[in-house]
C-alpha cells in the first residue's frame, strides 16, 4: 500500500462517505458557511471527519462540493457534496489561524481492494448487486472491488464506517457476506409469501 499525507479543511460529521456517494447537506453555523463559501470560490475539496457522538474516529472521507442548491438571506444553505476518497485523520486542530472553522493533517491509503472470493462475486450476481448504474459491470476479470460491493448494499454511514475500519480483505469479505447471505434470506422469505398469497 502507499501512503500521502495532505493538510485540510475540516467538517467533523456523522456522515461516512465512500467514494462516489453523493448527499445533500444542511449548512447554518457560521464556521461552516465561511468553509463553503470558500470551497465554492477556490475549488477546494475538504474533510469530513466521522463522529460518533462527541469522538472523532480514525477515518473520514473527503469530499467536493458539487453545488450549492439553495442559499437564504442569511447564509444559510443547502449543497451537495460527493466523496472523493477516504482517508486516516492523523491530526485535528478546532480552529485554523484566520478562520471560524477547523483543519486536519489526513493519511490516503490505497483502496483497490479487490478479491476474487467466489462465495462473494456468486452472491453479488445471485443479488443482481453485479451492475453500477455509473461503473457499469462490478465484477471484472473475475475479480471485484469490494468498495463497490459495499456501495451497492446501500450501506448506513455507522455500517460503512465500521467495514472501511477493518483494513483487511479477508474481514471485508467476511462482513460484506454475512450481510449478504441476510439479504439473501430476506428475499427468500419475502418470494414464499408472494406464493403463498398468490395461491390463496
Amino acid at each position: 500500500m502507499s501512503f500521502t499525507t495532505k493538510s485540510m479543511a475540516m467538517f467533523p460529521l456523522g456522515v461516512f462517505l465512500l467514494p462516489g456517494e453523493e448527499i445533500p447537506l444542511r449548512i447554518f453555523e457560521p464556521r461552516y458557511k465561511q468553509l463553503i463559501n470558500e470551497c465554492e470560490e477556490n475549488g477546494n475539496t475538504f474533510g469530513i471527519p466521522y463522529i460518533i457522538g462527541d469522538e472523532i474516529k480514525t477515518y473520514g472521507s473527503e469530499v467536493e462540493l458539487l453545488n450549492v442548491v439553495a442559499k437564504n438571506n442569511k447564509g444559510e444553505m443547502v449543497i451537495l457534496i460527493k466523496g472523493v476518497k477516504n482517508f486516516h485523520l492523523l491530526d485535528f486542530t478546532e480552529s485554523l489561524p484566520g478562520k471560524l472553522y477547523g483543519g486536519g493533517i489526513i493519511e490516503y491509503v490505497d483502496d483497490n481492494y479487490l478479491t476474487s472470493n467466489p462465495e462473494l462475486i456468486v452472491l453479488v450476481k445471485k443479488l443482481k448487486l453485479n451492475i453500477d448504474q455509473v461503473m457499469g459491470s462490478l465484477v471484472t476479470d473475475n475479480s471485484i472491488n469490494l468498495f463497490s460491493i459495499a456501495k451497492s448494499m446501500m450501506l448506513n454511514s455507522n455500517e460503512k464506517f465500521s467495514f472501511y475500519s477493518f483494513r483487511d480483505t479477508y474481514k471485508m469479505e467476511r462482513y460484506l457476506i454475512k450481510r449478504l447471505r441476510y439479504i439473501e434470506q430476506i428475499q427468500v422469505q419475502e418470494k414464499l409469501l408472494e406464493n403463498n398469497f398468490s395461491l390463496n
